[in-house]
C-alpha cells in the first residue's frame, strides 16, 4: 500500500511542493501591500494548492498553508484498505493496525481525542475517508471498524468545515441527508 503524502513530516512534504510567496491587497497597511508575506504551496504530483495570507508574518502563513495542503491531500487522495471477504470486524481492525493506521492511538474509549490543530488531524481525516471508501460509504460500518460512534466522526470532521462538507457531498450523491455538526 502506497502511503499518502499526508503522512509525511512537514519538511518532506515541502520538498514535494513548489513554494511561492505573494502579497495581497486589503487591510493591513503598508506591510501587507508591500511585503510578500502570503505563502502558496503547489503539491507537484497532485496539483493541490495550500495557501495562507491572513498573517503579517510569512512563517505563520507558511505553517498554515502547509496544514491546509495536508487537509486537501487527506480529502482528495484515497487509498482504501482491502478488507478480506467475508467481512469480519476483528480482521478489518487488524488490517488497519498492520497498515500502520494511527486512528487507534487517538482513541480514549469510544472518543476521538484530536484537535484540528494537531499534526494527526489530517491523517485521521484521511484514514476515515479511506475506511469509508473501503466499506462502500457506509458511515455506520466505517465507525464500527474505527471503534467510535458516527457522531464522533461527525464531531471530528466538523472541526474543519471542508472536511464535513466532503462527507456531505458524498452522502448527497448517494441520496442521503446531509449531516450537521
Amino acid at each position: 500500500m502506497v502511503r499518502s503524502p499526508v503522512y509525511l513530516p512537514l519538511a518532506e512534504l515541502e520538498r514535494e511542493c513548489r513554494f511561492e510567496t505573494l502579497r495581497r491587497s486589503g487591510p493591513g497597511g503598508q506591510n501587507r501591500n508591500k511585503v510578500e508575506t502570503g505563502v502558496r504551496f503547489y503539491h507537484l504530483s497532485t496539483g493541490l494548492v495550500g495557501e495562507a495570507t491572513e498573517s503579517r508574518r510569512q512563517i505563520e502563513n507558511r505553517g498554515a498553508a502547509l496544514e491546509r495542503l495536508r487537509l486537501l491531500l487527506a480529502l482528495n487522495l484515497r487509498n482504501p484498505p482491502d478488507f478480506s471477504e467475508p467481512f469480519e470486524l476483528g480482521a478489518a481492525r487488524a488490517t488497519l493496525l498492520e497498515l500502520g493506521f494511527r486512528w487507534h492511538s487517538r482513541l480514549a474509549g469510544e472518543r476521538i481525542i484530536a484537535s484540528s490543530e494537531s499534526f494527526d488531524y489530517a491523517v485521521l481525516v484521511a484514514e476515515f475517508f479511506d475506511v469509508y471508501a473501503a466499506v462502500d460509504e457506509e458511515l455506520g460500518v466505517a465507525a464500527e471498524i474505527l471503534a467510535v460512534s458516527s457522531s464522533q466522526i461527525v464531531r471530528l470532521l466538523s472541526k474543519r468545515p471542508q472536511a464535513l462538507e466532503a462527507l456531505n457531498s458524498l452522502r448527497v450523491k448517494r441520496g442521503l441527508r446531509r449531516l450537521r455538526p
